[in-house]
């Protein structure tokens, strides 16, 4: 082995790597959606989700103030509109309006869901951690909700062979495993 730096290791790992889109809402009410790659199981009992969320983010100011959030997984009918959610914006664009997203709302928290999404996952905050320019946010899963008609879902991928790349903007490659 030969030592290397963070980055070029991590071309290696970080590469194919399921979104997910997180939803969340301000103290007023008005609703907010991202795209974010590092998330996780924390639990199974009970269910916990793990995100990191830069703190420069209005996902991190919005989920800091409410202490809930919306885990949902985007299928491959979502490409471009997980591409766009991913980009920064400024904070008085509306997301939602800009993607066409249908929000429903959930059971127990104001953070809404994403119609079209294979699967949502409501979250009351459980703790987070500092992790230098992000934190984590550990959030105990209180409902989860499954699309009646699920598509492929949606990876960040590589050039690599057995991809195919379905929305790509800059650096950026979204897109299923082929079959």
């Amino acid at each position: 082995m030969k030592q290397v730096s963070f980055k070029e290791a991590m071309q290696y790992w970080s590469k194919p790597e399921r979104i997910v889109l997180v939803t969340s809402c301000d103290e007023e009410g008005n609703p907010f959606v991202m795209t974010a790659g590092w998330k996780m199981r924390a639990s199974f009992k009970p269910p916990m989700l793990a995100i990191a969320v830069g703190k420069n983010r209005t996902t991190h100011q919005n989920i800091s103030a409410t202490g809930e959030f919306v885990v949902a997984v985007p299928g491959a009918d979502l490409a471009k509109e997980a591409l766009d959610c991913g980009m920064p914006s400024s904070n008085d664009q509306d997301r939602f309006e800009l993607c066409g997203f249908s929000k429903k709302p959930g059971s127990f928290v104001k953070a809404p869901l994403i119609e079209k999404c294979i699967a949502s996952f409501e979250c009351k905050l459980y703790g987070q951690v500092d992790s230098g320019d992000h934190t984590v946010f550990v959030g105990e899963v209180k409902a989860a909700w499954l699309n009646e008609h699920p598509k492929k879902p949606l990876l960040i991928v590589g050039e690599e062979k057995g991809y195919e790349a379905l929305a790509v903007e800059g650096p950026y490659r979204l897109g299923i495993v082929n079959t």
